[in-house]
Order: C-alpha cells, then structure tokens, then sequence
C-alpha cells in the first residue's frame, strides 16, 4: 500500500514545489507604472519634468525596497501633445500591463487619453491637468492639481480687488483648450460679476509659430488695463517679449501653465512683475520638499518644477494605496477611501470624485525668479 502511494505522493509535492517556485517568481515581478506625457515638441518642459518628478519618486521606493518587496518600473510614454498618440501610448500601457498612469500633464491630453483608460477601468492620477470639464465625475480620473474653477474665483478677485484693473484682455492657446477655453470662460464669468470688463479674448495656436508682434499689437491697442495669458511658457514669454517692444506696459497676469524655467530663461525682464495662483512654493521649507529637491538637483542637475513636484506627489499617492492594497483593480476604491496623502509642501486631500482640495496662493516674478507673495 505504502509503495503504491509514494510515487504518487512524491509527483504532488514535486507539482506543488514547481507551482510556489512559479508563484514566488510571480510575485517578484516588477510593479509596471505608466507615465504619459509630450516629451517631445512645444510642451517638452512640461512632460519632462514631469516624468522625472515620477522617476525619481519610483527611484526612492525602490531604494526602499519597492512595494511590499516588489520593484516598481516606469513606464514613460510620449504624448507628443496630440489627442490620438494619447489613446495610443495609453493602449500600450494598458497593453504592458500598467497599474496606473501618472499623466497626462494637460487638460486635452487627459481628456483623450480618459476614452482608453475609462473603458479599461485604469487609473490615471494627473499632476497638471486642470480642466473644470473632469470636475465631480465618478470614474477612473484622479489628480494632484486643483480644477481651474478655484483658480479663476482667486485670479479675478485679485485682479479687481488687489491689482485695481477694471478692464482685461484675453490671450489663449487653442491647442489645448479643455484648459484654456474653460479658464477664460471661468475667470471671465467672474471677472464680470465683480464689476470688471473683458475687452477681447484672443485664441492663437501655441507652439512657437504664432504671430506675437500682430497679437501684442492688438493688446497694446485696444485701451485694456491689463492682459491674462493662458499659453504655456514659451508662448507666453514671446507674448510678453513682443508686448515690451511695442512700448507696452500693461500689467500681466498669467496661469500655472506657464511658470516653468522656460518663462524665465526665455522672457527675461519682460516677464518681470508678472503674478499668477499656484500651488507649488520653490522656497518652501517643508523637509520633505527640502529632501526632494536636494535629491532631483543630484539626479537631474536642475531645480524642479511645479510639473516634477506634482508628479512626484501623484506617484506617491498611487504607491501608498498599493502598500495598503496591491490589488491594481482595487486602486481607485483604496486611493479614494485613503483620503489624506502627505505631499511634498503641504498634506493632499482628495474628493470622492477624485479632486483635491488645495488651495493655490499668489507667486510673483521677481528679479529673475518665482517669489511667493505673503
């Protein structure tokens, strides 16, 4: 009897060595996150420091010991600032196997990437994508970045009540209008309500190819006491350049878009003075921004953006919810029952909907820098 069942019993443990060899071997496969964001083109800036933001946040997990000892490897996609290579980076990453992806870095881009990543009910937790379109919608998109609504209420108020302008002009890309055609509208909307008035609103399509001498000439002309710039930095820094040599001195107020180091290095002194909301202080004494920025200036040889905070951030909120439960299907649910995330300058709320609930406070161009306003 005895004999008859020990080959038997000895095939059963071999199959079951060979199955927990395999499912050890399973579990020590690396955690795939996507990043999608224009690495390439008019808004390289942008995705770059984004992605780097995201790299060097798995870099430090890693160090750490990775996820419930599970490496993390990211997943970085070009964009290129174009709706259908949005859905076809996305398919990759759903492809690859992907948990999530901390993207897409503007309004539009999210927008188109959301009919792939909905659909496959994947995550995608935004750094930078501000549109009021994805406000209070129960589905797969999160962010890190206030809905453009708040920031237009605290621009026009500031505008009216702290700046004394009665009159403003409009510029704003139409390459990437689920961000700027809302924010126009939005901060229009209450600009009027508070007693101002919009001269003009003026669409161009951003890039470096738009005819700024004809649009500065256009603001300079049209008797507004100022001009909201809704573009990104390389833009608004030609606007602001053409605008100072046809003698203009119209005081300028841009969004968050904007305020990479292209602004500075490309606007000089004719971006001098000009003010803006946002959420991310480059002097913030928060430890952990202090740590994160040391870190990024060794790996990267420059100071981060808002972009790379924000990303990073937003990889470090998909990374908590994975400690407490690793299931990638049931990331949304653990994220959002979550709620408080430590970021690097201040604590990460998140809505129900997936929105946070920060508040974007005044910065300034000042000598050649971005200055918080006390």
């Amino acid at each position: 009897m005895t004999i008859r069942i020990f080959p038997q019993l000895l095939l059963m443990f071999s199959l079951l060595s060979v199955l927990v060899l395999q499912s050890g071997c399973r579990n020590k496969q690396p955690i795939y996150l996507g990043y999608a964001g224009p690495l390439t083109g008019k808004f390289a800036d942008l995705g770059i420091s984004g992605r780097d933001g995201a790299l060097l946040a798995v870099e430090e997990v890693n160090a750490a010991g990775g996820i419930r000892g599970r490496k993390v490897e990211l997943l970085a996609k070009d964009d290129a600032q174009d709706p259908e290579q949005a859905k076809k980076v996305d398919r990759e990453l759903i492809e690859a196997g992907a948990v999530a992806v901390i993207g897409h870095m503007t309004s539009v881009m999210s927008v188109a990437g959301l009919s792939v990543t909905n659909p496959a009910q994947l995550v995608m937790v935004s750094p930078t994508t501000g549109s009021n379109d994805l406000t209070g919608i129960d589905d797969f998109f999160l962010r890190v970045y206030p809905p453009s609504r708040k920031v237009a209420q605290l621009l026009s108020t500031h505008v009216i009540e702290k700046m004394g302008i009665r009159s403003v002009s409009v510029i704003y890309d139409s390459t990437n209008e689920a961000h700027t055609l809302g924010l126009y509208r939005y901060f229009s909307e209450d600009y009027r309500r508070l007693g101002g008035r919009v001269v003009q609103g003026l669409s161009f399509k951003g890039g470096g190819g738009a005819d700024y001498p004809r649009l500065a000439a256009q603001i300079a002309s049209d008797g507004s006491q100022g001009l909201f710039i809704i573009a990104g930095a390389m833009d608004t820094a030609m606007i602001c350049q053409h605008l100072r040599r046809a003698g203009s001195r119209i005081p300028v107020v841009v969004s968050e878009w904007a305020t990479t180091d292209d602004l500075l290095s490309q606007g000089g002194r004719a971006v001098e003075g000009i003010t803006f909301f946002q959420t991310f202080d480059r002097n913030s004494t928060n430890p952990a921004y202090l740590a994160f920025r040391r870190n990024y200036r060794e790996r990267f040889r420059r100071d981060p953006t808002f972009a790379a905070v924000h990303a990073y951030d937003a990889a470090r909120v998909v990374f908590t919810a994975l400690a407490r439960d690793s299931d990638p299907k049931k990331l949304k649910s653990t994220i959002l029952s979550i709620v408080h995330f430590d970021g690097l300058q201040d604590q990460i709320v998140i809505d129900r909907f997936g929105d946070p609930k920060e508040s974007p406070f005044l910065m300034v161009v000042k000598n050649g820098s971005f200055q918080r306003v006390k």
